[in-house]
């Protein structure tokens, strides 16, 4: 009648299906339920920030070393993610983004820091003179008075179900002046 071979692969398909209809459910549970609110306990502190020195790079060379002006910040985070812990958070994603406007394009945003947080427990972040860990650059190579704005944005990553994001409502405004080569 049924030899062995097609009844184990009849017991594996009835595995995987309940074990699809599982997982379906727990990510319906997450998007409904949500990971929390942590609306006004985010803040990038503007009155922080500072450019600490800018490089001027030789001409005529790659990226890393162009002509280019880099802005080294220093800025003040408070933060409280703990809300967004649950028993299918997997870690949450957390990043400064600097954005401001040139002379030539309407909307610039550029990641200057990021953290991973894997645990409740690590999940509160009061961190003060934090430097930034990417160069923030503009693509005109030079800054020119730009009213920049650093905003908090992260994204939840669950074990199972889709990735759930948000920000600060309100960003952090400060200038960037132009490089002086005092």
């Amino acid at each position: 009648m049924y030899n062995l071979q097609q009844r184990t692969n009849n017991v594996f398909s009835f595995a995987v299906s309940v074990l699809g209809t599982v997982l379906a459910i727990v990510a319906l549970i997450s998007a409904i339920s949500g990971y929390g609110s942590i609306n006004g306990k985010v803040q990038v502190h503007a009155d922080n920030v500072k450019i600490v020195t800018r490089r001027y790079g030789p001409e005529n060379t790659d990226y890393r070393s162009s002509k280019s002006e880099f802005a080294r910040l220093t800025f003040d985070i408070d933060a409280d993610f703990t809300p967004m812990f649950n028993w299918n958070t997997k870690q949450v994603f957390v990043t400064v983004v600097a954005e401001y406007q040139s002379k030539n394009f309407d909307r610039n945003s550029v990641v200057i820091w990021d953290k991973i947080i894997t645990s409740k427990e690590k999940a509160n972040l009061k961190l003060r003179n934090v430097h930034n860990k990417y160069a923030m650059i503009d693509v005109a190579q030079k800054w020119n008075y730009e009213k920049a704005n650093l905003t908090l944005v992260w994204d939840v990553t669950p074990y199972v179900g889709i990735l759930q994001a948000g920000q600060s409502n309100q960003g952090s405004g400060f200038v960037l002046p132009p490089f002086s080569s005092q």
